[in-house]
């Protein structure tokens, strides 16, 4: 998270700040933070008239969050886009909020038209976005040009409930998750090891273990298990979810809760570094990441790791590809005692923030953003986001979407969720998510979600809350501190530099660095969401 009570500016030399500003000036559509959006052309007052393509052939920017190193390829699901609605989009990249870019490229005032991103996280919340002039409020701008979103609104209020602020701001038009793809991620194992073994796919703390041991001494595994810190409880709750506790923030009978200091994390905390101290978790958890993961878990240096859906394909497509008889399967995330149902998991929000647009208070444009987007929203929209390009990912059977052999059965051999990525948006755009289930070529990745949804993390969630722009600048200003020093203590027990009481000194530093009135404020902003 971007945790700076304002928009400090990053500790770089004023040189490289001008080289910056200097490279993006000719890049970028809009101007800078204070100017308004330009009017309505004549004779689009209204939405009733209005038809895609749009007329003029409009031209925006657009940046997102995932930064890959440069300019995305352009897909064909982008020139569909252009040609359905009229309106031509140049893709500039991506740069999370959290990256000292970000405030770069607000001070440069040069920012995209329209601008993905997680806007729950921005310091001080949407509304000071749009108080300090860089995005727009929405609500005059949905009601005159977004008919398709407006309607989402007002069919479903559990939408509207979630992406506006306290005050009744829309921000950004939303990414919502189907009920369905909320729950993507879990445990996975080298199920052909188990079956050599004679080993079951595990369901207990005791029982990983187990596997574990099995797989380094009888299968000559390095780092039995492999993952990146982020699912060691914070992203997912790992292993943590089995002691009770999840590294983050959740709700506990109608109390927001901090895992790190909640009973059970002394406990799972001492498995993990019994785990580390035993060669069964990669001592180098906290520095790898996913291509030496991968890495790990194709070549047998591993057996077993957390990660997303897609994982599981993409081992199985390598390990067919390769003749190999390695086979991955999802394991449920695991209790202490068998037959237990997990407290935690995976489970996003059905808005989580991510991938969210706003539109840039400098937008040339602001008509024409808002029509891009609401495209979306619409059935024909939300038709090419989901199948593709009928006639190519699709065709209709009695009503039904059917995909093509293009999808199931590649020619190339790609697997059908890497061709969608580039015939359809799915995931990670501003959208409603359909129902419907990926075309995959292995059971084992069409079975993960069921096996991986079985927890009561539902009952826990913390939803999409909204301080206020005081209360976001103190929780910015005590988080940025409490969670460096979490982060740097945890992983001192774990390597073993520090005893495991030292856990205890360390929830009693995160009460002393003030957690307690963080707490008061996610509660006070808790209950604000209940009553929306």
């Amino acid at each position: 998270m971007f945790r700076n009570r304002t928009l400090a500016w990053p500790k770089i030399g004023w040189m490289a700040f001008i080289v910056f500003i200097l490279c993006t000036a000719g890049c970028f559509g809009g101007g800078g933070g204070e100017e308004k959006p330009a009017g309505a052309p004549a004779g689009r007052e209204g939405s009733d008239s209005f038809r895609y393509p749009m007329e003029g052939g409009p031209a925006l920017t657009l940046m997102d969050e995932f930064d890959v190193g440069g300019k995305p390829e352009r897909k064909p699901i982008d020139e569909e886009y252009e040609k359905r609605t009229g309106i031509a989009i140049e893709h500039l990249g991506g740069i999370p909020m959290q990256d000292n870019r970000f405030s770069l490229l607000l001070a440069s005032g040069r920012l995209p038209d329209i601008w993905m991103n997680t806007w729950l996280q921005y310091p001080g919340g949407p509304e000071k976005a749009i108080e300090q002039g860089y995005i727009l409020p929405l609500n005059d701008l949905i009601d005159r040009y977004a008919p398709n979103f407006k309607r989402v609104l007002k069919e479903r209020p559990d939408i509207d409930k979630m992406i506006k602020t306290d005050s009744g701001l829309y921000y950004v038009f939303p990414f919502i998750r189907s009920e369905s793809d909320r729950v993507y991620g879990g445990p996975i194992v080298r199920k052909d090891w188990l079956d050599e073994l004679g080993l079951p796919v595990p369901e207990t703390i005791g029982e990983w273990y187990t596997m574990l041991k099995a797989f380094k001494e009888k299968k000559g595994a390095a780092a039995p298990l492999t993952l990146r810190s982020l699912f060691l409880g914070e992203r997912t709750a790992g292993f943590a979810g089995a002691f009770g506790v999840m590294g983050n923030f959740y709700v506990e009978d109608g109390k927001v809760k901090y895992g790190y200091i909640e009973p059970g994390y002394k406990a799972y905390l001492a498995t993990m570094r019994k785990w580390v101290q035993e060669g069964l978790l990669d001592k180098d958890f906290a520095v790898v990441d996913l291509d030496t993961v991968d890495k790990k878990m194709m070549s047998g240096a591993s057996g077993s790791t957390i990660g997303w859906q897609f994982y599981i394909e993409k081992y199985n497509l390598a390990a067919r590809s390769h003749r190999s008889s390695a086979r991955y399967v999802a394991a449920p995330y695991p209790t202490l005692v068998k037959g237990e149902i997990p407290k935690f998991g995976q489970l996003d929000n059905a808005y989580a923030g991510t991938s969210s647009a706003a539109i840039t208070a400098g937008a040339k444009n602001a008509e024409a953003a808002v029509r891009w987007l609401d495209y979306a929203y619409s059935e024909e929209g939300s038709m090419l986001n989901t199948y593709g390009i009928e006639g190519v990912t699709y065709t209709m059977e009695s009503g039904v979407p059917v995909f093509t052999d293009f999808v199931v059965n590649n020619p190339d051999g790609v697997a059908s969720d890497q061709v969608l990525l580039k015939y359809a948006h799915q995931s990670n755009f501003p959208m409603i998510q359909r129902e419907f289930q990926n075309e995959w070529k292995f059971e084992e990745t069409s079975r993960s979600k069921e096996i991986w949804r079985k927890t009561r993390h539902e009952n826990h969630l913390l939803p999409p809350i909204t301080p206020t722009a005081e209360e976001a600048a103190e929780l910015s200003l005590l988080m940025e501190r409490i969670d460096k020093y979490v982060k740097d203590a945890e992983l001192r027990i774990l390597l073993g530099e520090d005893p495991i009481d030292a856990y205890d000194a360390m929830a009693a530093h995160v009460k002393a660095m003030g957690i307690e009135r963080v707490l008061e404020i996610k509660q006070a902003a808790y209950q604000r969401y209940l009553n929306r």
